[in-house]
């Protein structure tokens, strides 16, 4: 990607300015179009800031930003409710989106992966960011961590946790699924992002 973005490219792309995230989240009624029109409008500044840096993954963030926003518009609806991405590529995707809804800085737009601005993976120093991502297969595990201090503290909220279809691969992912079960998380919500795609190839020519 480095080779193929110059200055002259990402110049000529626009981006979606946040007082036309403003004007489609006024709209009432309508939710199902307004959430993919948000979505779409994120793809597009996910790509911008792409682009500029030179370097990030695409398809990851276009693939997950309809389930983040319907996730970030619908449903995250008390503050004890948590979203975050164990496969952690589609950062430029979540970011674009938080803009979008006015929880992050939309000057970051111009500073993915730049010093003083957006990291390329998910770091719980940016507002809205609720955990690292480390090495694919953790993100069960983490939501286990995070429902268990619930219910220590006796709070409420829910926890949904995207992860890829090429991150299925990762033997934590299952291990993790057991003690979950059994302790009866039901607070916990897993949603693949089946986009059949990993790293720089097919899933099922790895491990479908």
């Amino acid at each position: 990607m480095g080779e193929l973005v110059n200055d002259a490219v990402y110049k000529e792309l626009n981006l979606v300015p946040y007082s036309e995230f403003s004007r489609i989240l006024e709209v009432s009624g309508y939710r199902l179009q307004v959430v993919e029109i948000f979505a779409n409008m994120c793809r597009l500044n996910a790509l911008y800031m792409i682009a500029h840096a030179g370097s990030g993954h695409i398809g990851s963030s276009f693939s997950s930003l309809d389930m983040v926003s319907w996730l970030i518009l619908e449903e995250l609806n008390t503050v004890n409710d948590i979203f975050f991405s164990s496969k952690g590529h589609d950062a430029p995707g979540y970011y674009a989106a938080l803009m979008g809804v006015g929880r992050l800085d939309f000057e970051l737009i111009h500073k993915l992966r730049r010093l003083d601005g957006l990291p390329g993976h998910p770091d719980i120093a940016i507002n809205g960011i609720e955990t690292n991502t480390g090495s694919l297969g953790m993100g069960i595990s983490k939501a286990k961590g995070i429902v268990t201090a619930n219910r220590k503290l006796k709070k409420d909220g829910r926890v949904f946790v995207l992860t890829g279809d090429g991150e299925l691969q990762e033997g934590q992912f299952w291990e993790s699924l057991i003690s979950a079960a059994n302790n009866d998380m039901y607070e916990i919500t897993a949603i693949v992002d089946h986009n059949k795609l990993q790293s720089d190839t097919f899933v099922n020519r790895v491990s479908n």
